[in-house]
């Protein structure tokens, strides 16, 4: 075989592998680029959802992008930060075919611990890491409150326009003192979270994270009326009971002296749900509580009242 015909058919070859590659490659679908709308809107549970008054809260959307790991499980890992400045959040240039998690927070403005800047961190945390606070750790941190909502989708450029709810995710303890003459003080101790995921639980969950600490609120006004309430605001918790009355407890003062009522009731628990509050009525006689709970936050208490907009 001569040299040139060798060359000859190397150089043919080349070229048929060059053209087979270049018309694969020509196949393979170039990365997509989209968008979508989120319109945020707040729904206190005692009427329809309402648009979320910015003027009243601070908010912000945590985006996480879902990317497989070794194992072949999906994480999620923060890719954008954003200040809700309006009711409506375009946020551009998603991956399609990606599953992403939108997580949006709103506290009253003032309210501290402030919503957590995790984007800026040295190492962001993921997903299931992020947390925020609630409270800063304060004995008299009786009335905070905290909102949220997570919106599951995958990019498409279909996606569009989606609607998001954010729902108050404390709940409160409510004691109800009746058939009690001569009260001049009433102490209420309940032990609370500080902090919780940016994650839910099954069913939107809300999951705390840490000890709780003692909170504590003790009224002086008002004591003569036939039913006096004092209340404490709380991330949920599955059972505040306490029987021995060490942490969780109601303490009255009256002109004989003072009792201490330990948290405790026929119900095996008493638990804290978001969005409601949890009633204890003192005044059978018996020493225990009668248990019930709000159908929804609103319940003759003005204050945990959202603001009335068009959503």
């Amino acid at each position: 075989m001569s040299r040139f015909f060798l060359l000859s058919s190397m150089a043919i070859a080349l070229a048929g592998a060059l053209s087979s590659c270049s018309s694969e490659s020509n196949l393979l679908p170039e990365s997509e680029r989209t968008s979508t709308t989120f319109h945020i809107g707040l729904n206190t549970q005692s009427r329809a959802a309402q648009s979320l008054n910015l003027a009243n809260y601070d908010a912000k959307m945590y985006l996480y992008e879902g990317r497989d790991n070794d194992d072949g499980i999906v994480g999620y890992s923060q890719v954008r930060e954003l200040e809700l400045t309006d009711n409506y959040l375009t946020v551009e240039d998603l991956n399609t075919k990606t599953s992403y998690k939108a997580v949006f927070l709103a506290v009253p403005k003032g309210q501290t611990p402030k919503l957590p800047d995790l984007y800026s961190a040295d190492i962001v945390p993921s997903y299931k890491e992020a947390t925020t606070g609630y409270i800063n750790g304060n004995e008299d941190e009786t009335d905070k409150h905290i909102f949220r909502s997570i919106l599951s989708f995958v990019a498409s450029a279909n996606t569009g326009t989606q609607s998001t709810v954010l729902t108050r995710q404390n709940g409160a303890l409510e004691v109800r003192i009746k058939n009690i003459p001569d009260m001049q003080s009433v102490k209420l101790q309940v032990k609370g979270h500080t902090t919780m995921y940016i994650h839910d639980g099954t069913g939107g969950q809300v999951v705390t994270n840490g000890e709780p600490i003692v909170l504590s609120k003790t009224i002086t006004d008002g004591l003569g009326a036939s039913e006096v309430r004092v209340k404490i605001n709380l991330l949920p918790q599955e059972n505040i009971t306490d029987v021995a009355g060490t942490d969780n407890y109601l303490e009255i003062t009256t002109s004989v002296g003072t009792t201490k009522y330990p948290i405790k009731s026929d119900h095996s628990t008493i638990p804290i749900y978001p969005n409601q509050i949890t009633w204890l009525t003192l005044g059978n006689g018996s020493g225990n509580f009668d248990v019930s709970f709000s159908g929804n936050i609103n319940i003759e208490d003005e204050e945990w009242d959202g603001w009335i907009d068009n959503f």
